[in-house]
This record gives C-alpha cells, sequence and structure tokens, in this order.
C-alpha cells in the first residue's frame, strides 16, 4: 500500500507545522507531504532579515509564553538555547496622554488591573475614570451565552476610559483592529472568562496574579522570541521538513482545488499556479489549507461555492512596519521600555511604536538603537498607497514628536502586510464552525492558520497540531 499523499497550502508557520508534524510523528511509514507557498519565500508575516549587525523581523518579534506551544515546538526542533524573554529592565510601556509621557501602571493583565495601588497612583486615567473601572467589582455578571465586541465588552465592564486608554490601543493594537466589531470571545477569550468565572475582572486578574506568583525572583518574561529574530523558527522548520522528505515549493500557489472521486473515498486535484508550475496538478489524499482566507477561498470557489463565500466573509486589514536604525547618541530618550502604545484619540499616524534594541539582547551594535514604527490598519487603512520614503519620512516625524529625535537614520526599511492581518469580528466563532461543519462534506479538506481560531503564534501552532493528528486519524 502507498503512502498517504498529503498536500499543505501555505508556507506560514502554520503550514510548515502541520508539514513537520506529519513528516516526525507518523506510525509507520509517513505520509508524502508537499508544501505549496506562493511567495517566493516561506514565512507569511514572520519575516526577519539580517544586515550590519542589525537583526529584524517585519512581522511577529514574538510569541506568548503563557500559551506553550510555540516555545515547546522550539525546544523539539532545537532552538531550546535560541529562546530569550524581554530585557527585564525595561519591561514598561509608555502612553502618550495630555502632552505627556506616562508608563502603564504595573499589574496589568489584558488591560484589567490586578494590582490596586499602581493603578490607583497612575496618572493616565481621571479619578472618575479610575471609580468607574472599580464598579467592576460589584456589578453583576453577563452569563456566557452570544458574542460581544471587545469595545461594548470592556465599555460594560470597566467603563469608556479603560476602553480609551488600555484596551483599544492594547488589545485592538494587536489586530490593528476595530475594538467595536473584535469579538472578545474569539481574540482575548481569556477575559470573557474572568467575567464568567469569577464576575469581576479586577476580582479574578487579581487572583490570577497570586496563583502565579513566583516564590522569589524577577517574574518570567510574558513573551519569548529567538535570539537571531523569528525566521530562525521558520528556517529551521523547512530545514527539518526537508531532511524527513518532505517537499517544499515557492512560488506556486494553489490556484483551484477539485473533488476526485475514488474507490477509497475522495480525493482531491491541487492545481499550482506560478511560473515554473504551467498547469501542474498533484493528486492528495488530504488537503490542508492555512493561507489567508481569501486565498483559499479562491482555491475552492469551484470545488464549494458555499465554503468560499464563508471565507471571503472573513475581513482582513493592512498594515505595514517601519524599521529604523539611529546612533544612540542621537536619541535624547531613555528607551528603557518596550515601547509606545497610542490611544486612537490621541490622532497620530501611527499605532505604536516598538523599541527593539531595548527589548531584546543582540538585535542591534551596542552603540545603536532599533525601533519599529507601525502604521495602517483600522485607524489609516490607506497607508500602504503611500511611498516606502513618505512612510519612513512620517515614522520620523511622529519619533520627533514623541521622543524628541531630530537625526537622521542609519537605516531603514519598510515591510509591507497587505490583507495579511485576519479580523476575528463578533460572530467569527460561528462562522468557524459553519466551515467546519461544511467542510466535513469533503472528508481529507482541513483548515488551520490565523484566519480560524486564534492569530499567535502558538495558536498557529496548536491548530497545526490538531490538523495532523486528524490527518493521521483518518
Amino acid at each position: 500500500m502507498s503512502a498517504r499523499r498529503v498536500v499543505v497550502v501555505g508556507g506560514g508557520i502554520t503550514g510548515l507545522t502541520v508539514a513537520y508534524r506529519l513528516l516526525t510523528s507518523a506510525r509507520g511509514t509517513p505520509p508524502q507531504v508537499t508544501v505549496l507557498e506562493g511567495r517566493a519565500r516561506l514565512g507569511g508575516n514572520i519575516q526577519t532579515e539580517r544586515q550590519g549587525g542589525f537583526v529584524i523581523d517585519g512581522g511577529p518579534d514574538s510569541f506568548v509564553a503563557a500559551k506553550p506551544q510555540a516555545t515547546a515546538l522550539c525546544k523539539e526542533i532545537g532552538l531550546g538555547d535560541r529562546l530569550i524573554g524581554t530585557t527585564e529592565r525595561n519591561r514598561r510601556v509608555y502612553v502618550p496622554r495630555g502632552g505627556a509621557m506616562h508608563t502603564l501602571p504595573e499589574g496589568l493583565v489584558l488591560a484589567v488591573p490586578s494590582r490596586i495601588l499602581p493603578f490607583a497612583k497612575s496618572p493616565l486615567f481621571s479619578w472618575r475614570g479610575k471609580a468607574r473601572m472599580a464598579l467592576d467589582l460589584v456589578l453583576p455578571r453577563r452569563g456566557p451565552e452570544g458574542d460581544e465586541s471587545i469595545g461594548s465588552f470592556v465599555r460594560r465592564r470597566l467603563g469608556r476610559e479603560a476602553l480609551d486608554v488600555l484596551a483599544e490601543p492594547l488589545l485592538g493594537g494587536i489586530y490593528a483592529g476595530d475594538v467595536e466589531t473584535l469579538s472578545v470571545r474569539s481574540t482575548f477569550p481569556q477575559l470573557a472568562e474572568l467575567e464568567d468565572k469569577h464576575g469581576s475582572l479586577i476580582r479574578g486578574a487579581v487572583r490570577q496574579r497570586r496563583a502565579k506568583r513566583a516564590p522569589e525572583g524577577p517574574a518570567p518574561s510574558p513573551f519569548h522570541s529567538l535570539l537571531g529574530g523569528m525566521g530562525e523558527l521558520i528556517d529551521r522548520l523547512a530545514e527539518r521538513i526537508e531532511r524527513a522528505g518532505g517537499e517544499i515549493r515557492t512560488g506556486a500557489p494553489a490556484t483551484r482545488i477539485e473533488r476526485i472521486e475514488g474507490e477509497g473515498g475522495p480525493r482531491y486535484r491541487v492545481h499550482i499556479g506560478g511560473a515554473e508550475a504551467m498547469g501542474e496538478t498533484i493528486e492528495a489524499d488530504d488537503v490542508v489549507l492555512t493561507t489567508p482566507a481569501h486565498a483559499a477561498a479562491r482555491a475552492l470557489e469551484e470545488l464549494d461555492p458555499a465554503i468560499a463565500k464563508e471565507l471571503r466573509a472573513i475581513p482582513y486589514l493592512s498594515t505595514g512596519t517601519v524599521v529604523l536604525a539611529f546612533a544612540r547618541a542621537d536619541v535624547p530618550h531613555p528607551l528603557d521600555a518596550v515601547g509606545v502604545v497610542i490611544p486612537k484619540d490621541e490622532r497620530r499616524r501611527i499605532l505604536a511604536a516598538t523599541f527593539i534594541s531595548s527589548k531584546w539582547v543582540a538585535r542591534a551594535p551596542a552603540d545603536t538603537a532599533l525601533m519599529r514604527v507601525f502604521v495602517g490598519g483600522h485607524r489609516d487603512p490607506g497607508a500602504l498607497t503611500q511611498s516606502d520614503e513618505a512612510l519612513v519620512t512620517l515614522a520620523r516625524e511622529e519619533l520627533g514628536s514623541l521622543l524628541g529625535l531630530r537625526a537622521a537614520p542609519m537605516l531603514s526599511r519598510v515591510f509591507r502586510y497587505e490583507h495579511s492581518n485576519a479580523q476575528p469580528v463578533v460572530g467569527h466563532a460561528e462562522r468557524i464552525r459553519h466551515i467546519r461543519t461544511l467542510a466535513a462534506r469533503h472528508p481529507g479538506l482541513h483548515f488551520a492558520g490565523a484566519a480560524f481560531e486564534g492569530v499567535g503564534i502558538p495558536d498557529c501552532v496548536r491548530q497545526a497540531n490538531e490538523a495532523a493528528a486528524a490527518i493521521a486519524a483518518r
């Protein structure tokens, strides 16, 4: 009996993890695995460049340490000794407010205060705003039924000021999205669970902090990265896949997937585009779609228009990352923080800025400062229509206003992520359930990735592990 044939569509973190897991965890003969990536490079939104002693991540530069899947994968593939945490002395975050730069109070758990004294002393909030947030301790809980936007949820529990100053830039900023449309249960289910379990967000956050308190020593880093940037994870996965006998093809988009009936059940014919494929097809027992939803919709339009319609309904936003490096002596700010998050009502032209050389070790030469500035998203959907030069100028002007930085950069780089940021809006979970119900009509057709159940790297790794397990169980 010949080995099963699996085609993985998409060479980002999800697709590569599916392929790796299939090839290395199979009992008996592993399947034949081919990864098809439409672009010339692997990694999806993960993109690392290295030049002149700088390690530059264009997309994600880290992952949440509390979700163990990505950390476990790094250790499994031999990157455990490359894992690093954020620099302990610089874990504060700045917020511009009222013409001044303030730091977020210590003890925030997803924009919820878990330490009362730092919050009470913070100049970021009015006394009226603090009193309104404290009402969370006595307000009745809402039942777990139904979905709700982040905006509605935070406003209901903590008030408008907490939404504007904390939740919108912190939670909405992760998705570059609109908190009034993003689903709280599909983006930050931990928040909804605090209310479901404890009745009060603040009470639940305090209990969680106390339960996780280390007996002694500094608190662990909330984020992990890799010494040479997140691209190390992509490179190592690709290396392990090819070593295990898998095939990886770049510049080879899956343009159409058709179903073909066989004696043992349905199989699939994947049509490949790109200059080199010239109408080539691959037949497979299983197809795993890990691309953005709109790309998956195009490939499935003829196979199942209903699935394609639901996939196309998942909204996406575009963002850009402007990376700038300066001589450290030219930067008047101490850069003693992870970076700056910016409330929407500050009406600035950027979403946030990260002080990369302060956040991580070994990202830049000692006498330099490396920063990332984020643009676009819900606040400025037309940002990427500007040239690279215009975006660099915009970033420099905003950093000048925020940090007093006037010098010319010694390095600049613009990364563009067009329609690359999935938006899990209210009703997203129900849509994904419907897609999976429809897909059950096509045994061997699987979905995973940022469009589905979580956009973070650990969430994508978890979904990849689940997809590989589902294939192995068939």
